[in-house]
Parts: C-alpha cells; sequence; structure tokens
C-alpha cells in the first residue's frame, strides 16, 4: 500500500468495503516535529493492537498531505474551512469525518487501545454507525466523543455534520484555545450533533462500560482492572492539550471539592447579610 499513488490509494480504499482501521498523525504544527516523532513512537504498542487483533482489516494511518488531498479532491467546497482554523487538532479533528464519510471503516485515536478483535463487534453491533460513548460528562445521559467511530462508507450523516460545523467553524475569541477546538470539531460538538440527529440517521453509541471504561479521573498506571468483557479502552494522552486544557481538567475532576469551598468561604457573608 505505501508504494500506491494518491488516486490508486483512493480506490483500494474504496474496494475495502468499509473495513478498514483508520488513524491520523500530522508530525507538523501539533508538536515540535522531533517532539512529535518521539510521541508517535511511543504509541507504537497501542496501534500495533489494532493490527493484530484485526488480521483481516485494513490499516491505514494517514498524514497531514493525505488528510489535504482528500480534502482538495472530494471535499472542495469544505476546504476553505479546512485551511482557515487557528489550529492544526481542528484539522486532525475535521479530516476523520470526511474519511470515514468516503472509505466508512473505524477511526481510533493513536492512544486507544484494542482489547478484541472488531470482527467480534460488528456481530453484536450491527448498525451503520457507532460513536463511542464517553464517562467524561458533568449531566446525565448518553454523551458521545470523536476519538472511537465506526461508520459505513457514504453515510448521509455525515453531510449534515459538515453543515454543523461549517456554522460552527468562528466561534467566540472569549471561549479560548482548548473550549475552541473542542466546540468546533471535537468532542463537544459532535455530541450536541449526536443528540440532534440521533433518531434521523438511526445513530448508535458504543457503551463506555465496554469501549471507553476510563475517564480522565482515573489513573491507569494504578487502575488496570480490565475484564474479558472489554474491547477497548481510550488511555487519553492529549498530545494536542496546552495548559488551558489541563485547568479545566482540574475542575471537572475537582468541581466537588471547589464548589464546598467556595461554600465554605462564601458562608461568613452570608451570615453577615441575613444579620443586617
Amino acid at each position: 500500500m505505501n508504494n500506491l499513488n494518491f488516486e490508486q490509494l483512493d480506490q483500494y480504499m474504496l474496494s475495502c468495503n468499509s473495513k478498514i482501521i483508520h488513524q491520523i498523525w500530522f508530525f507538523n504544527g501539533i508538536l515540535p516535529r522531533r517532539q512529535s516523532k518521539k510521541v508517535f513512537n511511543s504509541l507504537n504498542k497501542y496501534r500495533d493492537t489494532w493490527i493484530m487483533k484485526n488480521p483481516d482489516w485494513v490499516y491505514k494511518c494517514w498524514d497531514s498531505d493525505e488528510a489535504l488531498n482528500i480534502v482538495k479532491k472530494f471535499y472542495p467546497e469544505h476546504l476553505n474551512m479546512y485551511k482557515n482554523y487557528n489550529y492544526e487538532i481542528q484539522r486532525c479533528d475535521l479530516i476523520r469525518y470526511f474519511i470515514l464519510h468516503r472509505y466508512g471503516g473505524l477511526y481510533a485515536d493513536m492512544d486507544y487501545c484494542c482489547v478484541k478483535p472488531w470482527n467480534e463487534v460488528l456481530r453484536l453491533y450491527k448498525s451503520d454507525i457507532y460513536f463511542v460513548e464517553t464517562p467524561n460528562k458533568m449531566t446525565q445521559g448518553v454523551h458521545v466523543s470523536n476519538s472511537l467511530m465506526y461508520s459505513r462508507k457514504n453515510n448521509s450523516f455525515w453531510r449534515a455534520l459538515f453543515i454543523e460545523l461549517e456554522q460552527n467553524k468562528n466561534l467566540p475569541i472569549y471561549y479560548g484555545r482548548h473550549l475552541t477546538i473542542m466546540y468546533s470539531t471535537g468532542p463537544c460538538i459532535i455530541n450536541r450533533v449526536f443528540q440532534r440527529y440521533k433518531s434521523k440517521y438511526k445513530l448508535k453509541s458504543y457503551p463506555f462500560e465496554l469501549f471507553h471504561p476510563y475517564g480522565i479521573n482515573v489513573d491507569l498506571d494504578t487502575n488496570k482492572s480490565l475484564t474479558n468483557k472489554i474491547y477497548a479502552y481510550h488511555l487519553g494522552k492529549g498530545s494536542w492539550e496546552n495548559q488551558d486544557t489541563k485547568i479545566l481538567i482540574f475542575l471537572y475532576v475537582e468541581y466537588k471539592i471547589l464548589l464546598v469551598l467556595i461554600l465554605v468561604l462564601l458562608f461568613p457573608l452570608f451570615i453577615r447579610l441575613i444579620r443586617i
């Protein structure tokens, strides 16, 4: 496959009947190139799980040049959106949706680990499109992420998503880096669009207990209690994350303690107001 030119690669991918495992890594723009290569190599053992567990699936890791070619040739109406994002990680988010629309298959983040063959998943989960449920949420109900997604090619949901992405490509400056990424191309907009269209397009979710058992407040180094029921798990390495991300994660994990502290600090003021 490495010897194919882009046109040949495209035709080969189209012939695979959506039985493709897609991953994406941009060596420039998200991390400094030397650091990017180091992180990429450190994730080898997780990438290898997809190849070893799924020998009859095609594996493809897409780079930034191939991603740009896909947009130019097959989605030119969205090329300006793709080019004009402020952050490379937004392009890394966006291209996964184009890839799944054109070729179908399974997309997995580079820090996702495959535990069981995906043929088993296809036998149990028979719908044409799935998003992984995430345990990282503030409210009740199913919340989904873009870290693990399966789709048959040409699923009509993706076209609806592309319109939503165009409508949310420019967000207020006060969102900051992290929230801009999350709500323009990342998990937050995917979850919102999933909720809006899940009935119309028969969207389904992989349950987090079996496909995303560890949230951001779980230390994987001390909690390795995988059961034989799990199909995959996410390590949440977040190579694109910055300082604002760390602050927001801290607020998410510790918000109950922070609320108690705020109430303790405000209680004397409340008492004084009552006495006035």
